[in-house]
């Protein structure tokens, strides 16, 4: 039975090295989406245009203005001449923010009443206007108050909010759950396509058998896809990793076993490669967007957050920057690893309660 074992993991290896599209998506896509996601996916927001209209024209909204202009925040700070200047200015998105500083603005400062300051944000990008807003308040509290140089501000784990640190960990786990998810998906579908489905169901062979034979090349192959990016993201982009390399690897075969099941179940039910393609993408995307990838789980509707808790992708993010970036202890790390093999064991399980069937 090893040996027969043997002779299936042998003959999937050869299927997705002599199949076209397993090798375009073995090599292309990682290194295509490593590439533009560690550039492309930030939430920093720079490079940005602003406007400020002056209704007071004093020394110090002038000093406002210089203190906006001198920060490396804003590519632009535009003079604004009216309410419907700074309209134009927003509804055609020359600027993110316009600031609106009040008629007696440096009386009312001197005096210590309420000194009004408008901030106008773009709604149509809320987030960037959000993060701008919060640029330009931090300006202000920096300018006019005299307690600011007391204020410290420290980022731990990631001191100087570096984007690659963030992004390269979540990375690892969105795209080796793509390799790992379309591999799967396509190894039965592929079998029923150049019609050896028929020899494979007749095989001496046990449907678990035939699944573990059918799951063990797509995990070494999303394993050292995993291993790659982390290898880019250490030594290329620099990424600091102070935690437990065998944390690490465990944690990744254990995500890309929760993984795997999921993807032979889609290719059990699909006749074709490319049903077994688009049902492995709509598995993707929810994952992905749910999972905490680039925003918090947190920040969701308190409804749906019960449901992420079936996403394998959600713990291993938490995990993966935990020990790159924290260096988390074993006692920890494993209340992450457990909850993505019992995801790993139950959808094996249905996955093989779907396969059998196909076959009898």
């Amino acid at each position: 039975m090893f040996y027969q074992l043997l002779a299936l993991i042998r003959k999937e290896f050869l299927a997705i090295w002599s199949d076209k599209r397993s090798r375009i998506v073995i090599i292309v896509p990682p290194l295509i989406q490593l590439i533009l996601f560690s550039f492309a996916v930030t939430l920093e927001v720079k490079n940005i245009s602003i406007g400020v209209l002056d209704r007071d024209n004093s020394y110090e909204s002038q000093e406002l203005i210089r203190s906006l202009k001198y920060s490396k925040r804003f590519s632009e700070v535009l003079y604004l001449k009216s309410h419907e200047d700074l309209k134009e200015k927003i509804d055609s998105q020359k600027i993110m923010v316009a600031i609106e500083i009040s008629q007696n603005f440096a009386k009312n400062l001197e005096k210590g009443q309420i000194a009004q300051i408008g901030l106008i944000g773009d709604g149509r990008k809320s987030n960037s206007s959000q993060i701008t807003i919060g640029y330009i308040q931090l300006i202000i509290a920096s300018t006019f108050s005299k307690t600011s140089q007391n204020i410290i501000v420290r980022n731990w784990y990631n001191p100087n909010l570096d984007n690659f640190w963030w992004i390269l960990p979540n990375l690892i786990g969105s795209l080796t759950m793509i390799i790992a998810l379309i591999l799967t998906s396509l190894s039965v579908a592929r079998e029923r396509e150049l019609g050896t489905f028929e020899q494979i169901s007749v095989a001496p062979l046990s449907p678990m058998t035939l699944m573990i034979g059918k799951t063990i090349p797509p995990m070494i192959i999303s394993i050292i896809e995993a291993m790659f990016i982390y290898f880019c993201a250490i030594i290329f982009f620099k990424v600091p990793f102070i935690g437990s390399f065998f944390i690490l690897l465990l944690a990744i075969v254990a995500f890309v076993f929760s993984t795997v099941g999921f993807g032979l179940f889609i290719s059990s039910i699909s006749s074709t490669q490319q049903q077994g393609i688009l049902g492995a993408f709509i598995l993707l995307v929810p994952s992905i967007l749910m999972s905490g990838f680039a925003t918090p789980v947190e920040n969701m509707p308190q409804w749906l957050i019960p449901f992420t808790d079936f996403i394998a992708l959600k713990y291993f993010l938490i995990l993966i920057k935990g020990v790159y970036l924290k260096d988390i202890s074993w006692d920890i790390a494993i209340w992450e690893i457990i909850p993505m093999l019992v995801i790993g064991f139950i959808s094996l399980i249905i996955a093989t309660w779907f396969f059998k069937k196909k076959v009898t």
